[in-house]
């Protein structure tokens, strides 16, 4: 008989079925501790290749750096948690240049600065490779951590933070060799965490569930629909995006559904959902409505000028054969560009 390997699995079977019986304390985005004072919420995440190098062909490593902070600040962004700290655990090899090095090392400081997080330290570590994994904290008090279960029929989906920006600036580069104006301002180089709008959200009880979207946009439906039991509709009018040209062949509402923006998609009771608009548009971000959650069947419909479909599978699920992590960049462009819509 041949024995089950992951990727028979796929990650949200193994979350779903295995790690539960090992760890105590795991919540959605991040796992949740218990204390007197609150809860702490602490998440972890390797730093996988830069979007700044993979597509925008920069190899400073200044990026991963501050991509290694952003991957968990994010996850801490979800849960409405306020942040305290980050840890880094680095590995390369032994001739590994220090100004590399210390390139690593701002890069986290900087994305540390930029979410509020106290960079503490970590370890350091021979190895045949550069590789690293961050440690981020953060608490909730006295409010309590947002999960991904909790959308109620009614409810507005509502992305905080901008979405398409990423796929903008990806394919400008990828398929049209447009170099971007500013690579500070640009999430394939520097993204940013909804981290600070979402504690205030948090705090202020205006939000009824959520998910990092870090997968990309459809996963990160399907996942709140399946966790609240309750169906949802993703406005494809929506999903606009600044700064596109129609004759570039970018459709916004497709640069919306890869990953890359770091948004959190929030489930939003429409009472709220001023307030949720200001708190965000007062903090420097956005809230965008993009959808509703239904009281239909379980599942992810996607809808346009009247019409409706069952949304496609574009998976960046690990440990999946049809995610882009084991097609690569380029098919994940493909599905991208070809996936259909209404």
């Amino acid at each position: 008989m041949t024995k089950k390997t992951l990727i028979d699995l796929g990650e949200r079977e193994i979350l779903r079925t295995i790690i539960p019986r090992f760890a105590n304390g795991i919540g959605d985005d991040c796992a949740l501790i218990s204390l007197p004072s609150g809860t702490l919420v602490a998440t972890t995440d390797p730093v996988p290749p830069p979007a700044a190098r993979s597509i925008g062909l920069d190899d400073d490593p200044f990026w991963a750096g501050w991509l290694l902070v952003t991957i968990n600040a994010s996850d801490l962004a979800a849960s409405g948690a306020r942040p305290l700290g980050f840890l880094a655990a680095i590995e390369c090899e032994r001739d590994f240049p220090v100004e590399k090095f210390e390139r690593v090392l701002a890069g986290v400081r900087a994305s540390c600065d930029e979410a509020g997080l106290l960079y503490a330290g970590g370890n350091i570590r021979e190895a045949s490779c550069f590789s690293a994994v961050g440690v981020a904290l953060g608490i909730c008090h006295p409010y309590r951590p947002i999960r991904r279960e909790g959308a109620r029929p009614g409810d507005f989906i509502v992305s905080i933070g901008s979405g398409g920006i990423f796929w903008r600036d990806a394919l400008r580069l990828f398929l049209h060799k447009q170099p971007v104006e500013d690579k500070n301002s640009s999430p394939v180089y520097q993204p940013r965490s909804q981290i600070s709008i979402m504690a205030k959200l948090a705090e202020a009880n205006l939000i009824n569930a959520a998910m990092d979207n870090s997968d990309g946009l459809l996963p990160s439906l399907a996942e709140l629909s399946e966790k609240s039991r309750i169906g949802v509709e993703l406005y494809l009018d929506n999903l606009d995006v600044p700064q596109v040209v129609a004759a570039e062949g970018l459709e916004p509402a497709r640069l919306w559904l890869g990953w890359g923006d770091w948004n959190v998609i929030t489930a939003i009771s429409p009472e709220n959902f001023e307030a949720v608009r200001a708190i965000s548009e007062n903090s420097g971000g956005s809230a965008i409505k993009i959808g509703m959650f239904t009281s239909d069947r379980v599942g992810v419909h996607v809808c346009r000028a009247g019409r409706s479909i069952p949304a496609p599978r574009l998976e960046s699920e690990r440990f999946s054969r049809d995610s882009w992590m084991s097609s690569g960049i380029e098919g994940y462009v493909k599905l991208l560009q070809k996936v259909p819509l209404p």
